[in-house]
């Protein structure tokens, strides 16, 4: 009774194997097991799971009203507390090595922004010596389109001097002043 029953099964996964084998070839618009000219061959095997992401968990570094930081494996609402940080941790790790894991994910980070500061602070270093005369050039224009302002003037020439003293502004805001 066995041996016809394993002999069913292995002709049974024999036809399954035999169909996923099988090619499927795209034909304009059409699909099909039969190549065709000018026919391509479509990969339907089914999509891989990525590992990396199997099994991940979040944790929450979440700061309290009084202001203390604490993690939790729980959106910090639950917990009446403001989420300040979330790092993806691998699963299936105890409490502790999470927290570990997260707080140098965390580390790290913070360690990038102060990096970042740093950079765009030495790049954007405050208005210098010889700045101060462009400045003053700046200044002069913007109280030249100021004064013409004050004065009766068309719609046009308003909306001109008005753009003028614009532009005076954004050049003086690119320099610093």
């Amino acid at each position: 009774m066995r041996l016809p029953f394993l002999a069913l099964l292995f002709v049974a996964l024999g036809a399954i194997a035999q169909a996923e084998a099988q090619q499927v070839y795209r034909c304009g618009n059409q699909y099909g097991s039969d190549p065709c000219e000018k026919g391509r061959v479509v990969d339907v095997s089914p999509p891989v799971r990525n590992l990396d992401s199997a099994g991940s968990a979040q944790v929450f570094l979440c700061v309290s009203n009084s202001g203390g930081r604490f993690w939790s494996p729980d959106h910090c609402r639950e917990r009446g507390a403001l989420v300040e940080r979330i790092e993806a941790v691998p699963g299936g790790l105890s409490w502790e090595e999470r927290v570990q894991i997260a707080d140098q994910q965390t580390q790290q980070g913070y360690a990038v922004q102060r990096q970042a500061m740093g950079q765009r602070g030495a790049a954007t270093a405050g208005v210098t010596a010889g700045d101060s005369s462009r400045c003053a050039h700046w200044n002069q224009q913007v109280e030249h389109y100021d004064g013409l302002a004050r004065q009766p003037q068309s719609g046009a020439s308003q909306s001109w001097i008005a753009e003028r003293r614009k532009e005076a502004r954004d050049q003086q805001f690119r320099a610093r002043c």
